[in-house]
């Protein structure tokens, strides 16, 4: 199963023999790709590290060829893409479904694990996802796999990193073994970026959660968990 798009209308079909993802842009696309935008903006400034967000041009254009194939050089596996036009775009179809079921259903350190060393390895390599939730990683087996790339960002500032950190962390809060979720992300980053998580990192988690969190009891419990040890202060 995919997950609900805010964007696009996701879509499972056959395309000459082979089962593919169809993403149609919704009529609301633009507005919801202003609320990221904006979001990520005034996060920014409240926590003192005014940043700019990627720009609506950029969008598309990072979902295209280009990024997948420098991706794919750094190492970070995509779907491939069949095609793409202004208003839909078809991708491979991942049979695993998104990171996001697989850990609500128990599936946990490995997959965890490799989801943040690839946003350890795209930090490395000077770049940031920006909307790094955990329903925009797709699993295959014991890998996994990045989709929705358009809010792709080369920045090499704490507030981008911390941005992917928090709105990764933010995004499974409202599950029950969150920790261990984020104890192995955290490993799995640093094994890649031999860094610690900023402590910006959590603030943008807690304050991203509220919107992410389908059971907020939950994610109190959670957000109330020590993780000071995993902080580079």
């Amino acid at each position: 199963m995919y997950f609900v798009n805010w964007q696009r209308e996701v879509s499972v079909k056959e395309w000459n023999g082979q089962r593919v993802v169809v993403k149609r842009n919704k009529p609301t696309k633009e507005f919801h790709e202003f609320l990221i935008i904006y979001t990520y903006s005034l996060i920014s400034i409240l926590l003192a590290n005014p940043s700019a967000p990627p720009t609506f041009s950029e969008i598309m254009r990072n979902e295209g060829r280009d990024m997948r194939n420098n991706l794919s050089r750094m190492g970070i596996s995509t779907p491939a893409l069949i095609s793409i036009s202004d208003d839909d775009l078809v991708e491979e179809y991942i049979e695993g479904g998104d990171l996001y079921r697989a850990l609500a259903f128990g599936q946990v350190a490995s997959l965890a694990f490799e989801a943040g060393r690839l946003t350890g390895r795209l930090h490395k390599a000077g770049y940031a996802f920006v909307d790094n939730k955990a329903q925009n990683y797709l699993v295959r087996g014991d890998s996994v796999i990045r989709t929705d790339l358009g809010f792709i960002q080369k920045s090499n500032s704490q507030y981008a990193k911390s941005m992917d950190i928090g709105s990764f962390l933010a995004s499974v809060m409202d599950l029950g073994r969150y920790g261990e979720i984020e104890k192995a992300f955290y490993e799995g980053y640093r094994s890649e970026s031999a860094s610690s998580f900023h402590y910006l990192s959590l603030l943008v988690r807690n304050m991203l959660s509220v919107g992410f969190s389908s059971d907020s009891k939950v994610t109190l419990r959670n957000m109330l968990l020590n993780s000071a040890g995993l902080l580079d202060i």
